[in-house]
């Protein structure tokens, strides 16, 4: 189905509704924004914690290099703060430089790295998530007399992000995932794709097999594993159209009047309506979209005058609803007649779920690129929601439908690489949750283990390029590091009622192909940091990347 912006129509109603600062009010109060650190992309996620504090140790490693690095870790900013670092000889396991590396740390989303190696470990980074539509009823001449049933599999792009060359789309800073939209930052950007790219090829399929009408109705099996929101991040779904995001692109017009709305993919569950005004070149952009009433979103606040065109996203409440409505339209498209309403709740599975799924009722599928690509795609961008599919589908494996039960497979990937259970505690794919906790140590250790793997290629060629690309795409990119170090950024702070602000942890982990050609593998980490602003959190990076800058200069 075309996407295209122009055909995408909005309402304005109501009066001018300007969007106010929204402020820690109460402890237990969660609010996640994204920051961008020289570009850099980082989840700093606020939310109310018991901090805890480990005991200092003496730095050991090159004279040149702890010096450089003390030289940061010893500025005022960081008087009531921890930290650990770790580097390894990639070959031979030696310990090149170390501080605090058995102290625990809230590391953030560098905890990706166990989520996704333990996906590509259970899967292979050469498996595909197959789709399938199946037929359950006889077709007579044209006509289906039953119930198409689309079966979830856990393809988080289903199309949208797929390249003509194989690869699969992802955001270079200073652009940021499109997840990353509501948080009053320029930098979200839409996938370019279709997000019904591969709907609109099964709907094409069914239309092949011969099924011109469908008497029955539509149904979505999302029953791989049970739908999750128990992790910080949002719901995770087995089914997955355009990310399972509204997205609302609003665009400036003259000061004082209406901003214009254009959204996507549109869908029979879901109107936007458009409550924007334009103000003065200058002013405040401050934007939200709300779901005032079910299926009904509307954009509110305020643009500035001549400001470039800025992404707010609503995450939907239902995925498999979502889902059957864009099918629906997807197939009608596609020349297929659906008796059924597209708007509405998903309807329940046929009575013995499952008995249609024989390769004979099979009348359509979509086969999505190989999962290494969405390795690629989590690492490069830190997709929370993604590194959190990760661990439901892990589940999967464990033969279980409870996404926790994930977590399980996440330590035996790590037990099983030999590093101690009692290092590491993930208890989401993310790393968003604020008591998931690995020593610098094990997580350093880990990166080195994994590189010698069946999966470490894939895990290494997704890790961010310092200067080239993912998150640190414009980081230290004129340095003679950039291109010779991949690394996955991360962190977490906390905020409380009395306006003061935390930061939790701020890492950084990977690989370094050091100036005198030596392979490290490392991990460095600060915590508990009194921020003045969230923008603090822009040095604190910064100055970790010059960490690693010394790391490629003195090893």
């Amino acid at each position: 189905m075309n996407q295209d912006r122009a055909q995408r129509p909005t309402t304005r109603h109501g009066k001018d509704s300007p969007l106010g600062v929204r402020r820690l009010s109460r402890a237990g109060w969660r609010w996640c924004v994204a920051i961008v650190a020289s570009a850099v992309v980082a989840s700093l996620c606020l939310a109310p914690s018991t901090l805890g504090a480990s005991g200092e140790s003496q730095a050991v490693g090159p004279q040149n290099l702890t010096s450089a690095l003390a030289a940061i870790e010893n500025q005022s900013r960081y008087a009531q703060a921890t930290w650990g670092y770790e580097a390894l000889n990639q070959n031979s396991g030696e310990v090149l430089a170390s501080q605090n590396a058995n102290s625990m740390f809230d590391p953030g989303s560098t905890m990706k790295i166990y989520s996704t190696a333990t996906a590509l470990r259970l899967y292979g980074p050469n498996y595909r998530f197959t789709t399938p539509v199946y037929r359950d009823g006889p077709i007579s001449g044209t006509t289906l007399n039953g119930d198409l049933v689309l079966v979830g599999s856990g393809d988080l792009s289903l199309g949208l992000r797929d390249q003509p060359n194989g690869s699969m789309y992802y955001e270079n800073a200073p652009d940021f995932n499109q997840s990353y939209a509501n948080i009053g930052l320029p930098g979200a950007v839409e996938p370019p794709g279709n997000p019904f790219a591969g709907l609109n090829q099964i709907a094409a399929q069914v239309r092949a097999s011969g099924i011109t009408e469908v008497n029955g109705n539509v149904t979505v099996d999302d029953t791989l594993f049970t739908p999750y929101n128990g992790f910080p991040d949002g719901n995770i779904s087995p089914i997955w159209v355009n990310e399972n995001l509204i997205d609302a692109l609003v665009t400036p017009g003259s000061v004082g009047q209406a901003a214009s709305v254009s959204w996507r993919p549109m869908t029979a569950q879901y109107t936007v309506a458009n409550d924007v005004t334009t103000v003065a070149a200058g002013g405040s952009t401050s934007l939200q979209i709300t779901e005032q009433t079910p299926g009904a979103l509307v954009v509110t606040g305020t643009i500035a005058a001549g400001s470039a065109p800025t992404l707010v996203v609503h995450e939907v409440a239902d995925p498999a609803a979502f889902a059957r409505s864009a099918f629906i339209e997807a197939l009608q498209q596609a020349g297929v007649t659906v008796k059924a309403s597209s708007g509405g709740p998903n309807p329940p599975l046929p009575p013995q779920k499952g008995g249609y799924e024989v390769p004979a009722n099979m009348v359509g599928k979509y086969v999505s690129l190989p999962l290494s690509q969405f390795i690629n795609l989590i690492l490069k961008v830190s997709y929370n929601r993604g590194a959190d599919l990760m661990t439901c589908l892990a589940s999967v494996k464990m033969g279980s439908t409870d996404c926790e039960q994930g977590l399980v497979a996440e330590l035996a990937t790590i037990t099983g690489l030999g590093i101690p259970s009692q290092s590491v505690f993930p208890l989401d794919g993310a790393g968003s949750d604020d008591q998931g906790r690995t020593t610098v140590g094990a997580l350093a250790q880990f990166l080195r283990r994994v590189a010698s793997t069946s999966y470490g290629p894939t895990m290494h060629q997704s890790l961010p390029v310092l200067g080239r690309n993912g998150t640190v795409a414009n980081v230290l990119s004129h340095s003679p590091a950039a291109g010779h170090v991949a690394l996955k950024t991360g962190n977490r702070a906390v905020g409380s009622v009395t306006n003061q602000l935390m930061l939790l942890g701020n890492s950084l982990a990977g690989h370094i192909e050091t100036k005198s050609g030596h392979q490290v593998t490392f991990m460095i980490v600060v915590g508990n940091v009194p921020l003045k602003s969230p923008s603090d959190v822009l040095t604190i990076t910064d100055e970790q990347a010059q960490m690693v800058e010394a790391m490629y200069d003195h090893l």
